[in-house]
């Protein structure tokens, strides 16, 4: 049987005589070129499923992968830093790791992705972290990270993506890479963007946050990227690794067009239309 990426998805070819396909994990028929599609992301599941029916698969799927980056430097990590990524990789390198700001996330991905060794995608939420996951990557790896977003769009071993960019490319290189990072998690799991997540057949998996979503979206998450695998609070932290502090709230009123503008930014905004996509070229190492 044939595992091939198409637009985000997975086509699933030359099955053998009796096999349900449609009982597969994520499987739906398509009549437009007559078989059974699976999302992305259900890769790892599908694979397992075939293996348990002892089925010969064809994995086309990853033929187009990039090249697998290489630390220039073993990433230091702080203490709970490492126990983070121990966890992760004790659950099957998938999962979400919840740590407040200033904690040094960053560092810990990229110390996942050297871990990993295998071509990584990093999807970041605004402009501004995509400037500081591109320097972290320099300055560690040795490679020039690839950029989709901000008048940028090149691939590399590492590629570090706004959200709204791998939203509009995931179709077309949602097979290109083997770990998938996601920086400030909680912004998925709540349909908004969720095809991002969904056309990547990364089977490993690690969401960054400091706000992990509640129910239902939290549930969507561990669909998506993986249950909590460790959690820190700033209290754990505040006066050792982070500096002492004090939560102050302060209430601000909103008048009814402020309120409309925050509830569209707090839910990550409004689902763009879909626009032209420009082509993509790739990083070549230093």
């Amino acid at each position: 049987m044939r595992l091939v990426f198409d637009r985000g998805t997975l086509l699933l070819l030359d099955a053998p005589a009796g096999l349900p396909v449609g009982t597969l994990p994520g499987a739906l028929w398509d009549p437009r070129v007559r078989a059974f599609r699976c999302p992305g992301y259900s890769l790892p599941a599908l694979r397992q499923a075939l293996e348990s029916r002892n089925v010969q698969v064809s994995d086309e799927t990853s033929l187009y992968r990039l090249d697998r980056p290489v630390s220039r430097t073993p990433v230091e990590l702080r203490p709970y830093q490492r126990a983070a990524l121990a966890a992760w990789d004790l659950a099957g390198r998938r999962g979400l790791v919840v740590l407040p700001t200033g904690s040094g996330k960053t560092r810990l991905a990229l110390a996942a992705i050297a871990q990993a060794g295998e071509p990584a995608l990093c999807l970041v939420p605004t402009r501004v972290l995509l400037e500081q996951w591109v320097r972290a990557t320099r300055e560690f790896m040795d490679c020039e990270p690839g950029v989709l977003g901000d008048g940028e769009r090149t691939l590399g071993s590492i590629t570090v993506a706004t959200f709204e960019s791998a939203w509009r490319q995931m179709d077309r290189i949602g097979n290109r890479f083997g770990t998938l990072i996601v920086d400030e998690a909680h912004h998925f799991g709540n349909g908004i963007r969720d095809e991002a997540l969904e056309m990547c057949t990364a089977t490993l998996r690690l969401g960054l946050t400091a706000t992990p979503p509640a129910m239902p979206a939290g549930d969507r998450l561990v669909e998506l990227l993986g249950r909590t695998v460790f959690e820190l609070s700033v209290a754990d932290l505040a006066g050792s690794f982070l500096a002492p502090f004090d939560n102050i709230v302060i209430h601000v009123d909103l008048n009814s067009s402020e309120r409309v503008e925050y509830d569209q930014l707090t839910r990550g905004g409004t689902t763009p239309s879909r626009v032209h996509r420009d082509g993509l070229s790739l990083v070549q190492k230093r």
